[in-house]
C-alpha cells in the first residue's frame, strides 16, 4: 500500500508540474504567431527555431529567422 501511495504522489507532482508549466507558457504566448504563421509553443521555439532550453541569453536568439516578437522573455 505504501508503494502505491508513493507512486501516486510522484505521479501527481509530475503531472502538476507539467500542467503549471504549460499554463504559464500559454498565458504568455497566447495568440502569438511566428514569422511563418505557425502557433508559438514549446516546440516552435525549441525545436523549429533551435533555441536552447537553458540559459538566459535571449537577445542573441531574437534575431533568428523565426523570432519576431519582442518581450517573449
Amino acid at each position: 500500500m505504501k508503494k502505491l501511495l508513493f507512486c501516486l504522489a510522484i505521479a501527481s507532482m509530475l503531472l502538476g508540474t507539467a500542467l503549471s508549466a504549460d499554463v504559464l507558457l500559454n498565458k504568455k504566448h497566447k495568440g502569438l504567431d511566428g514569422k511563418d504563421g505557425d502557433k508559438v509553443n514549446c516546440a516552435y521555439c525549441h525545436v523549429k527555431a533551435g533555441n536552447p532550453k537553458q540559459g538566459k541569453d535571449y537577445e542573441k536568439y531574437k534575431t533568428g529567422p523565426y523570432c519576431k516578437i519582442d518581450g517573449c522573455h
